[in-house]
Formats: structure tokens, C-alpha cells, sequence
């Protein structure tokens, strides 16, 4: 039997319709992004792809997402809620209008911190933190928001999420995974075996469903998925591209 994997950017937040940086401040949708998520539903039900399984990370913006894939598909499945799955913590980045980073930073710098497996921003300052509504998760294995994550650290929590997707999928399920940016980008790099350099180059658009088909051996195929909309897709991509990356 052949299931699929599916990865799901969020539909568009209000920070990234103002070109924050959002990392772990608990954004909602804009209305666009809520129909983003819906006509990604739809794709999904075009392509015969109904989900069994739905892993969402508990953040506001892919709960919603999440929450509107399944009323536009009328399923009646649970959202499993996943700490692992929130986003990447862009630390003293967090709430900074991208345009603005990258004139602080330089090139350079911008690229290897937004980026690159391994670059580290530095903490957040307490007191523009307390103006800002980030996620927490006590309890859970995630670290207090505010600290600075580099991708590879959003790599080592994600993997764990990939094993118990891969354990539903090779068994033929439908499992839909409703993340972020970064969190996605991570899975990827997981699930693909990306390369430093190719993580580098990867952008995953708002709400367009990237299918991975898997069989028995759980091996996922083809390498790097395929959109449902690839046209759409990769025109988004490289707009994202464009204003510094995913």
C-alpha cells in the first residue's frame, strides 16, 4: 500500500502580511490566509488526497489553517497538536520588519542567520518581549520563547514527528501536516536529506499542498514532494525568494 504525506504551509498571518519576522509570536490569519487554507482543501479533495491523520503545531495561525481544511472537507478526524511543530524562534529578530533586518545586518549576515542550517540569532530583549504575545508551551520539550533557534535545532525537534508520520503513511494513511515556514523547511530537510545547500535554497509557499507518495519501504517519493498547483507554487516561492526567504 502507498500512502501520502502531505506538508501544508499556514495561509498567509497578519505578520507576514506586514513582512515581520514572526517566529513565535501567536499570530492569527488575515482573511486571505483563511481562504488560502480553504482552496488548499479543496486541492487536496480535487486530487483524492482526504486525510486520515492531521498533525498541526498549536500555534494560532496553523490551527486555523488546520481547523479550515477540515471544516471544508467535512472531516470528522481529531487535530493532533504537535510542540514540535511550532515554529523556528528567530530570537532578537522576532517582530522585526524583514526590509529593516537586512539593512542592520548587511547581506551577509541576513542571509546566514534567515537562512543557513546553522546560523544563530541571539536572544530576544526581555522588554520587547513583554510587548509581544509569544507561544508557550510548559510542559512540553520547547524551550522558553525569546531564546533564538537556529534551523538545525528546529531539525533535531521536528525528526521525531517525521518518525510517527512515516509509521501511519507506509501503512497507507492520508497524513496531512499543518506547520510553518521553518518548522516545514526542517521537515523537509528530514524527510529529504537536504543537503546545507539546498536548505539554503528552500522556500515553501503559504497554504499549497506539497504531496510526498510512500510506500512500505518508507521511502518518500519523489524527492522533494510535488505541489498539487505547482504553477502557483514555485511563482509564490520565488516571490517569498525575492524578499529574503521562508
Amino acid at each position: 500500500m502507498t500512502g501520502r504525506l502531505v506538508l501544508l504551509r499556514h495561509g498567509e498571518s497578519v505578520a507576514n502580511a506586514a513582512k515581520e519576522f514572526t517566529g513565535r509570536v501567536d499570530v492569527d490569519l488575515t482573511d486571505r490566509g483563511e481562504e488560502q487554507a480553504r482552496r488548499a482543501a479543496r486541492l487536496l479533495s480535487e486530487a483524492g488526497l482526504v486525510p486520515d491523520v492531521v498533525l498541526t503545531s498549536p500555534m494560532l495561525r496553523a490551527l486555523r489553517t488546520a481547523r479550515a481544511v477540515r471544516d471544508e472537507l467535512a472531516l470528522e478526524v481529531e487535530l493532533t497538536e504537535e510542540w514540535r511543530l511550532v515554529e523556528r524562534d528567530y530570537g532578537f529578530l522576532t517582530g522585526m520588519p524583514k526590509d529593516e533586518a537586512r539593512d542592520r545586518l548587511g547581506e551577509e549576515r541576513f542571509v546566514s542567520l534567515r537562512r543557513t542550517r546553522h546560523g544563530l540569532p541571539g536572544p530576544l530583549d526581555p522588554a520587547v518581549a513583554a510587548g509581544l504575545d509569544l507561544f508557550e508551551a510548559r510542559g512540553a520539550g520547547l524551550a522558553p520563547a525569546g531564546r533564538g533557534e537556529s534551523l538545525q535545532d528546529v531539525v533535531e525537534r521536528v525528526a521525531p514527528c517525521w518518525s510517527h508520520a512515516r509509521a501511519r503513511v507506509t501503512g497507507g494513511a492520508v497524513v496531512l501536516v499543518v506547520a510553518h515556514g521553518n518548522s516545514l523547511r526542517a521537515m523537509c530537510a528530514v524527510v529529504d536529506g537536504l543537503s546545507d545547500e539546498e536548505v539554503l535554497h528552500l522556500n515553501l509557499p503559504q497554504a499549497q499542498p506539497l504531496v510526498y507518495a510512500v510506500g512500505g519501504d518508507g521511502v518518500p517519493r519523489p524527492r522533494g514532494g510535488r505541489y498539487l498547483d505547482p504553477a502557483t507554487a514555485h511563482a509564490v516561492a520565488a516571490e517569498i525568494a525575492r524578499e529574503g526567504g521562508t
